[in-house]
């Protein structure tokens, strides 16, 4: 069975998923498989919606062709980014994207099924796969109200904005994945399985890893020379830096004591050249969060952005904003992001303070 699509009953109140909500099934085995798993994520849904506000809730789409329900998912505008799961130190196996109904910016759950199916098991019968998958799917339900949030307080933003230069582009891009995550990951945090240290694994696998790959990719730009190509990159490690770091921060905000700074981040080795940037970010999540669906301006979001620009700058790339349209990049001489066959010149070493 490739596709099984249905409508929900009309609800009662308290819960806020819409009544029309569609789901879909792909690539089920068989028919009667795909609508005992609709009818029991419907019934999770439900309960979820009573704590987590669902009423911008596109559809839902649970597919065993997981990468392919994500690429031909129709988010209702034209782009040509193709939507892809996450692969590399986490893989993805969920996904809330961002899409636009008639005008109206919503959200929309693509679950794998693989991994979200171990909701069918009976009562008193759950396993810890149970709470796993309760906890992925609040989590894809938190993206709903916080994208719906944003969205209220800053209409015509996402999925509409245009910047006019690479730099906001790719702040903004940090800005809304960071914020995303940490909001939603304290909304959803203490339901189901408790994901804290999952996620202090990978930010501490994240961060012993990103200053020496960032070196390594200026190295690589003494050679290429592209400009462009240097400034995502770096730009991209720093900020999946900032967006695991606000999985864990969100997390363990989550929970009844809150420890942001547990040995195994601050033991690891690079954590004193991230330290400063790890508080500030703590700082502003924390003050978005305060103010969650009432903020006046863009203000503390743009402090994120700042809080990105300033670790580029430590890393040597330097962007500086000659108009609004035109930004300056420069890429100094460091000699641990200089080309190894360089430093063995001894003037070269000289030169750079070795």
């Amino acid at each position: 069975m490739q596709d099984e699509e249905g409508k929900t009953d009309e609800l009662p109140q308290g819960i806020t998923i819409p009544s029309d909500l569609q789901f879909s099934a792909r690539m089920f085995p068989d028919e009667d498989y795909a609508k005992e798993a609709m009818y029991k994520l419907h019934s999770v849904l439900s309960v979820i919606s009573q704590s987590i506000d669902l009423t911008n809730l596109d559809g839902v789409t649970v597919a065993f062709d997981y990468d392919e329900a994500l690429a031909d998912l129709d988010r209702g505008y034209e782009t040509t980014y193709t939507l892809t799961a996450t692969k590399g130190v986490a893989i993805g196996v969920a996904m809330a994207p961002t899409v636009i109904r008639d005008g109206v910016i919503k959200t929309h759950l693509v679950l794998n099924a693989n991994y979200a199916l171990s909701i069918l098991e009976g009562p008193g019968e759950e396993t810890e796969y149970f709470w796993q998958s309760l906890h992925l799917i609040a989590h894809e339900c938190a993206h709903v109200e916080v994208t719906a949030a944003f969205d209220k307080s800053f209409p015509g933003f996402l999925l509409q904005k245009t910047h006019s230069n690479i730099l906001d582009n790719m702040r903004w891009q940090v800005i809304l994945a960071t914020w995303d995550e940490y909001a939603v990951c304290r909304i959803a945090g203490s339901i189901g399985d408790d994901p804290v240290e999952g996620y202090l694994e990978t930010l501490v696998k994240v961060l012993g890893d990103t200053r020496g790959q960032c070196c390594e990719l200026i190295k690589a730009y003494r050679t290429h020379g592209d400009v462009g190509q240097i400034v995502g990159e770096v730009y991209g490690k720093l900020g999946d830096l900032l967006k695991y770091s606000s999985y864990f921060v969100g997390a363990a905000a989550a929970q009844e004591t809150p420890e942001t700074h547990p040995p195994a981040l601050t033991d690891e080795a690079e954590f004193g050249w991230f330290s400063p940037f790890y508080e500030r970010l703590i700082e502003m999540q924390e003050a978005l969060w305060n103010e969650f669906g009432r903020w006046k301006n863009l203000d503390a979001f743009e402090a994120i952005g700042d809080i990105l620009e300033d670790m580029a700058e430590s890393i040597g790339v330097e962007a500086s904003r000659e108009s609004d349209d035109l930004i300056k990049f420069n890429i100094p001489y460091r000699p641990e992001s200089m080309p190894d066959i360089a430093m063995t010149n001894p003037l070269m070493r000289a030169l750079l303070g070795r």
